[in-house]
């Protein structure tokens, strides 16, 4: 989506929400938790994390910002809680408050504006803020533009077609990092030392055996597949859809595909054709 059809007021995201990780011991505590190195934080960039089980398996996705000494993560409103409950087990006695930060409303601006001090550059031509309700009306000296329905899968569309994945609470722990191109969305720190399923993550990368990757593919207009229903090339099931999007022109979606399935036409469990879409990055055909 270019500038000029972008937001001029901010849109409302209201399925994405912030948790809000402050104390003195905030950065060093989430450098342990996340898979990224949060002391890069300090120089005002937007980071994507994982949160993994110790298994390494992806939990959420992260986007962090600090401010003020505070980090701030955008995630799915649905994970907070559990994100919180889950840091939380491993807080001992770190200085660390975590909370969901009610107060701030999420919206989508254009790309430039500046409407407040928590900006998250999300892609390449779009930035979310997280603001107070009255911090929002003073964008553009407006309020923001009324939830529409269909956000929702608009937003999930340009993800799609980014090729950035998001961990809903329906695919949280099936998947570890690598399936999800974290690797080639710079969201993850090969050197930063341990953190949460960081063995199986190193491991998973140093010894060759990325086998499943994200990719794209298009259905035409029907049912959305749920998350992690299969796709299947002959009888085989080659693939598990992590995300959709329903727009007029067809049924949009990111699958985990096994790379020996990669370039075929897919097909969901009831026979519809699931066309694969080249992402904007490059995808190795095998590791």
């Amino acid at each position: 989506m270019n500038e000029s059809t972008q937001p001029t007021r901010p849109t409302p995201l209201p399925f994405l929400g912030v948790l809000r990780i402050a104390g003195p011991d905030a950065p060093t505590f989430l450098q342990g938790q996340l898979t990224n190195d949060v002391r890069l934080l300090a120089d005002g960039r937007t980071q994507l994390a994982a949160l993994n089980t110790p298994q390494g398996r992806v939990v959420a996705l992260l986007r962090l910002r600090l401010f003020e000494g505070t980090v701030y993560a955008l995630l799915p409103s649905e994970l907070i809680e559990p994100v919180s409950a889950l840091l939380r087990r491993y807080v001992l006695r770190s200085k660390v408050q975590l909370e969901a930060a009610t107060e701030l409303q999420v919206g989508w601006v254009r790309q430039g504006a500046a409407p407040g001090p928590i900006v998250f550059d999300y892609a390449h031509d779009r930035r979310v803020v997280a603001a107070t309700a009255d911090s929002l009306r003073m964008v553009a000296g407006s309020a923001p533009t009324p939830v529409r329905a269909e956000i929702r899968d608009e937003w999930l569309a340009m993800d799609i077609a980014d090729g950035l994945p998001q961990v809903f609470a329906a695919t949280s722990g099936a998947f570890v990092p690598q399936m999800l191109n974290l690797d080639l969305l710079d969201a993850i720190s090969f050197t930063k030392g341990c953190y949460t399923g960081q063995e199986i993550v190193a491991r998973t990368q140093h010894l060759g055996r990325i086998k499943r990757r994200l990719l794209r593919y298009q259905l035409p207009p029907g049912p959305v597949p749920a998350p992690l229903a299969g796709l299947f090339l002959d009888s085989t099931k080659v693939a598990e859809v992590v995300m959709s999007a329903d727009l007029d022109d067809g049924v949009h979606l990111l699958a985990v595909t096994s790379l020996e399935a990669r370039g075929s036409a897919l097909r969901t469990e009831e026979g519809r054709e699931a066309q694969p879409v080249e992402l904007r990055y490059p995808v190795a055909t095998s590791d």
